[in-house]
């Protein structure tokens, strides 16, 4: 059994080890805003699921200790979110994060610190954007030989405006690091989508890539598949399928039928 945080009009807390610790505060009682700080002690899983029909705010502080792996999965249904994550890495951690979210609307900062030698992050989120989604990423290369691979694909549909910005930083000195941006939106509509890849380096020794690419499957993907007999709206459905589960492991069946909703 995997440990738990569910937000909502409840929150519920469900420990199944002793490989993390959990506490919730209230930060601002004027703004209601919530806290929620997360340690993570030894290797472990933890899923976060938010169902939720009301404004919510959240600042979610992980922190990451020495040499130990984790799994974070999170699925965001229903609500208007704001939420901020701070993650700090330590040496020898590996944190891997899978998000997959179909909310209303959703505006998220996460700001990652990479603080240990050999500290690395697998980042991969994937949306549904029907009305405002915006995400912004900070990325901080502090220590030699850390890892971002950092992955936002999205679709827009209907009214969606879907926006990623990812900024990674390596200031000089910090050597061996290895940064990664892989970000691309579906844009199924006529709506204004925005991608803001940035890369901050001040080292030679590092290698650094990103890639952004915002609009529809190309026609020779629908072509193709039109070509063996598969009706337009179904090599439509197929593709997107591909493009968003491709990667996600624990929330796989929860996206089929997100994507079911949408594409018949």
């Amino acid at each position: 059994m995997m440990n738990k945080i569910v937000i909502g009009k409840d929150f519920k807390i469900d420990e199944k080890d002793d490989c993390l610790s959990i506490s919730l505060n209230k930060e601002n009682k004027f703004l209601n805003v919530y806290e929620i700080r997360v340690k993570i002690l030894k290797d472990t899983d933890l899923v976060v699921h938010c169902l939720n029909e009301e404004d919510i705010k959240y600042d979610i502080y992980i922190n990451v200790l020495e040499g130990v792996h984790a799994n974070i999965y999170e699925l965001k249904t229903d609500g208007d979110y704001k939420f901020q994550y701070k993650y700090y890495l330590e040496k020898d951690s590996v944190l891997n994060v899978e998000k997959v979210f179909d909310v209303k609307t959703n505006k998220e900062m996460s700001i990652i610190n990479l603080n240990g030698e050999n500290a690395k992050i697998n980042y991969n989120l994937k949306t549904i954007s029907k009305d405002f989604e915006k995400y912004n990423f900070l990325v901080y290369h502090n220590a030699k030989k850390t890892v971002s691979n950092i992955i936002n694909n999205g679709v827009n549909i209907l009214n969606g405006q879907l926006e990623f910005n990812v900024s990674s930083f390596v200031t000089k000195g910090t050597i061996g690091c290895d940064i990664s941006q892989n970000n691309r939106i579906i844009n199924l509509t006529n709506n204004t989508c925005m991608i803001k890849p940035n890369l901050f380096i001040d080292e030679n020794d590092v290698v650094a890539n990103h890639s952004a690419l915002i609009g529809t499957f190309s026609f020779d993907d629908i072509f193709y598949l039109m070509s063996r007999g598969i009706e337009k709206k179904e090599a439509e459905s197929l593709l997107l399928k591909g493009f968003l589960l491709k990667n996600i492991n624990y929330y796989a069946e929860d996206l089929k039928k997100i994507i079911s909703k949408y594409w018949r």
